[in-house]
């Protein structure tokens, strides 16, 4: 099903995209001011006190504990919503948890996860026969993939990583390093514990060609992914316009699986994962942020600590942030 591709391919893409992708950097400074929403302005606060990021010097960490006997406490119900009593390592699950430099991820034991090469359709390839992603993603996963293939009827695009641990993600850094030093490695690979492959949720795409795995440019017909993901709740996590956020470089060939309707406000406003997290954080219960996408309507807000009111008689989810607290999203 294709090889592993090379140490080395990828890091030699360095020096290309800084030297053509520079030429974006004005143009996207401009698209992003054209299309801020009409409800708020980007970089600045909401009404509803959100922000366009999130800072690790702003945020506070986690709370010490489940409210005190004047909050809400478990079982109570109040107004139609009950309180759901979590804990502190519950933070750090869900779709929306947010990963990178400055918020660790520690790998759960109870991490849900499968092999691709056993789940996926015959509308892509592996590199190799050991990538995992979550279990309750991969169905989506495969659909973005069914999709592109009927688009462009080519099964050459490769998932060529997926899910990884501490060790592996340190001989990846390490490779990068070797190459171009730590300074610059670390805008390409992040050190153990700040990788998003560690939840299971990010796949890095190549595209099989010539008898082996190659770099994945986001261009031309492969441009579809970075227009299409969001159907499926995907995004692309490091774009090129925002990497002085993610403090990431940009990677074409990253995208993260955050579900919907999260994925479709973050490509109709073009942020990224940060933008949009900070900017849900100013939203309660309420007075929540509400989407309609694909025909249904959301109410999403964000609580700080453990004890979250959901409603009783509505479908939710909730996600931790991985940094202080739980955002529930309603299905009206």
């Amino acid at each position: 099903m294709g090889r592993r591709v090379k140490p080395l391919k990828i890091p030699i893409m360095i020096a290309f995209f800084v030297l053509v992708l520079a030429s974006f950097a004005l143009f996207y400074a401009f698209m992003d001011m054209a299309n801020a929403p009409s409800e708020f302005v980007m970089g600045q606060d909401s009404s509803n006190g959100g922000s366009s990021g999130i800072a690790a010097d702003a945020v506070g960490g986690p709370a010490a504990g489940p409210s005190g006997p004047d909050g809400p406490g478990a079982n109570t119900v109040v107004d139609g919503y009950i309180a759901m009593r979590l804990g502190p390592s519950d933070i750090s699950l869900g779709n929306l948890i947010v990963v990178n430099h400055d918020f660790v991820y520690e790998i759960r034991e109870d991490h849900d996860l499968v092999l691709i090469e056993d789940m996926k359709t015959m509308s892509y390839r592996v590199s190799g026969d050991n990538l995992l992603f979550s279990r309750s993603a991969i169905g989506k996963l495969n659909e973005m993939m069914d999709a592109f293939f009927d688009e462009s009827e080519r099964d050459s695009t490769t998932i060529i990583s997926a899910f990884r641990d501490f060790e592996r993600q340190q001989e990846i850094l390490d490779e990068y390093v070797a190459i171009v030093g730590r300074t610059e490695a670390l805008r390409w690979a992040s050190p153990p514990g700040y990788s998003e492959h560690h939840t299971g949720l990010a796949v890095d795409l190549g595209f099989f060609s010539g008898g082996e795995v190659r770099t994945f440019l986001g261009t031309g017909i492969n441009a579809w992914f970075s227009e299409n993901s969001y159907k499926f709740g995907f995004i692309l996590r490091y774009p090129f316009e925002k990497s002085d956020i993610t403090k990431t470089a940009y990677e074409p060939w990253h995208f993260r699986y955050v579900g919907n309707p999260h994925a479709y406000v973050i490509h109709n406003y073009r942020w990224c994962l940060e933008e949009y997290i900070g900017y849900v954080m100013g939203f309660s219960r309420e007075e929540p942020f509400s989407v309609v996408f694909d025909g249904d309507s959301y109410d999403i807000y964000f609580t700080r600590g453990f004890d979250v009111l959901v409603p009783v008689d509505s479908e939710y989810d909730i996600s931790g942030n991985n940094i202080d607290g739980f955002i529930v999203t309603v299905k009206r």
